[in-house]
């Protein structure tokens, strides 16, 4: 609604500012004010007595209907928007498609083995090899028979037993509240995105709205972090997208705050799940007026870029 209400006063401004300038033409040049009653009287007279006009007065009448009409449907016409991810200036870590790598390594391994079975003689023939008692390949042989000695025998005791594999200390640890987080979010209709970390942030839950709104959502951390975090992603979609990520708003919610001493319009602080959740239901995700698939397609797509990305640095 408010977009048709912005599309209204452009156009009527766009009239305002034709009707204007027509008028300074014609009074300059014919000496006729289109707002006056007593001139369009006069000249209604001067066609009824066939009287001889010049034929650009008409020419310049019709010019200004045709710019102004024309003007007014290219300021109100429906656009789509379109994000072309090709064009943005992301690292080289987030262009490249990971089928092309997993290509280029198996193609690397085939040319690998290629390369080794050419360099082998075509008539080599693999040794052969003897165990347990054995006898001279000729009568002539003296050499007694080889017996394999117990010494190079591994007792099963022997065997190196493999370790088991402790888990990192410095493994992340995930937050207590990330599933009443991620059903808050799904029962009102966003769309989950995954996320290993932004910033100090250690798997917060992202969700995208229809109206390119993006929340994240976490607990036990404080908000100076999760400021953090939304700069981290406002830096991102500034570089690459440029003006486009103006319509893009980012929002946080934090349970369970370990900090408050950042005062944010953008973050909302909650005690319990349950008052997230009270909050949440009255900003359910639904779709704009202006919806187009496309764009929340593009977007969507876009956004995991971003996160696999900034999960990988």
């Amino acid at each position: 609604m408010r977009k048709k209400f912005d599309n209204f006063l452009i156009g009527l401004l766009w009239l305002l500012t034709v009707s204007l300038a027509t008028t300074f033409w014609m009074n300059i040049k014919y000496g006729f004010n289109i707002f006056s009653a007593a001139h369009w009287a006069y000249l209604s007279e001067l066609q009824a007595y066939r009287t001889q006009i010049k034929l650009d007065f008409y020419i310049s009448l019709i010019v200004a209907i045709i710019i102004g009409l024309f003007g007014l449907y290219m300021l109100v016409r429906p656009r789509k928007q379109t994000l072309h991810l090709e064009s943005t200036k992301l690292p080289p870590s987030m262009n490249a498609p990971q089928s092309n790598v997993v290509l280029q390594a198996t193609q690397s391994q085939k040319n690998a083995t290629t390369d080794i079975r050419d360099s082998k003689p075509a008539n080599t023939t693999a040794p052969v090899q003897h165990f347990g008692p054995t006898r001279p390949m000729s009568p002539s042989g003296t050499r007694p028979p080889i017996i394999a000695s117990q010494q190079n025998r591994v007792a099963p005791a022997q065997i190196p037993t493999p370790t088991p594999k402790l888990p990192e200390a410095n493994t992340p640890v995930v937050p207590q509240y990330t599933n009443e987080i991620k059903s808050i979010f799904e029962r009102n209709g966003y769309i989950i995105k995954q996320s290993k970390h932004i910033g100090k942030l250690n798997r917060p839950v992202l969700a995208l709205s229809y109206d390119q709104t993006i929340w994240i959502g976490t607990s036990g951390v404080s908000t100076s972090d999760t400021l953090d975090a939304i700069q981290t992603l406002m830096t991102i979609f500034d570089d690459t997208l440029g003006d486009t990520s103006q319509g893009i708003n980012i929002y946080a919610c934090i349970i369970d705050a370990t900090d408050t001493s950042v005062n944010s319009d953008l973050i909302y602080t909650f005690k319990t799940p349950d008052e997230m959740q009270s909050f949440m239901d009255s900003h359910p995700n639904e779709k704009p007026d202006d919806y187009d698939d496309e764009l929340f397609d593009a977007m969507s797509i876009y956004i995991d870029t971003v996160t696999n990305y900034i999960g990988n640095q």
